[in-house]
């Protein structure tokens, strides 16, 4: 086959259709539709014309004027816009026509596949008919290869960052790349690294490809970084603090709760650890904003206060 999908071909341009136009390299005829011809230019028998392959709804092969996110032997982030169950996820690759990642490509949990908007790194691979479908890239390695052959010129818009100019505890934007078994790789692109994630530290079962906001825990002398998503302490007692206050108001001032209360009843009501709550418990004692008497939490008033 000398016309390949995935890749550019300059072809002639042979005859118009009520469709578009059909380009030819002298052996093979393809398909322009008018909807992927640029409305812009005006297209003449014989004109020699820049275009890229793709297959087709049927299977067969289609030229496109539009410019692909990704061509064959490229990889990058392209975002999520359809899904099948029983066929895959169709992906936005900058034409009409969505690319394909089969279901076989992800994971075997299904409550860790993307959702629609999400972004996952992949390349173009083909099928047993020669149909142009999407790759999930998985591996650090050939990430970075890939990464390396990215236009990063809006990088600079974007406000690029130097991982020296990285401040621990500092919050930054990630996508979730790759699941490990005892985390996630996420994606850092104002840093263009990946940054490790604990399962410890997340939130909540993360989708490949979900967009995140990450906390800059530790930077190693060669340069991988840690990431967190749970407050610091400071700020999660803060957060538990106004959360007990704001229980003791809505009942008048008084809550059958204390530092002995079961870990298991703490959990249900206030949704944080017992070690978390005595913490918090503690804050406002210190504050001298509570006391405690016989099983029983008590906000003081305002009199009460010194």
């Amino acid at each position: 086959m000398s016309l390949r999908p995935g890749t550019f071909q300059e072809l002639k341009v042979e005859r118009e259709s009520p469709f578009g136009y059909f380009l030819s390299d002298g052996t093979e005829d393809v398909l322009l539709h008018y909807a992927e011809a640029d409305k812009e230019r005006k297209i003449e028998i014989g004109d020699i014309l820049e275009v890229f392959l793709y297959t087709d709804h049927k299977g067969r092969i289609s030229a496109t004027l539009n410019d692909p996110i990704i061509a064959y032997g490229e990889g990058n982030f392209l975002k999520v816009k359809d899904f099948q169950r029983n066929i895959g996820f169709f992906l936005d690759n900058g034409i009409g026509k969505q690319i394909l990642l089969p279901t076989k490509e992800l994971p075997n949990e299904i409550n860790i596949w993307p959702a629609l908007g999400d972004l996952v790194f992949v390349t173009l691979d083909y099928d047993k008919e020669g149909r142009l479908l999407a790759k999930l890239i998985t591996s650090e390695e050939e990430f970075y290869e890939y990464l390396e052959l990215l236009d990063h010129d809006e990088d600079e818009e974007n406000g690029k960052l130097d991982i020296t100019q990285i401040r621990k505890s500092e919050y930054i934007d990630g996508i979730v790349f790759h699941h490990l078994s005892v985390g996630a790789q996420i994606y850092l692109p104002r840093l263009r690294t990946l940054g490790f994630l604990h399962r410890s530290e997340q939130t909540h079962e993360l989708r490949l490809g979900e967009k995140v906001s990450v906390r800059i825990a530790f930077i190693r002398d060669d340069e991988r970084i840690n990431l967190g998503m749970r407050p610091l302490k400071q700020d999660s007692m803060t957060e538990d603090s106004e959360k007990i206050l704001q229980t003791l108001n809505d009942r008048g001032g008084a809550m059958p709760y204390w530092d002995k209360t079961p870990a298991d009843i703490i959990e249900t009501k206030f949704k944080m650890s017992k070690g978390a709550f005595k913490r918090a418990l503690g804050k406002l004692l210190k504050e001298n904003q509570i006391y405690q008497e016989e099983g029983w939490t008590y906000l003081k008033k305002q009199d009460e206060l010194s």
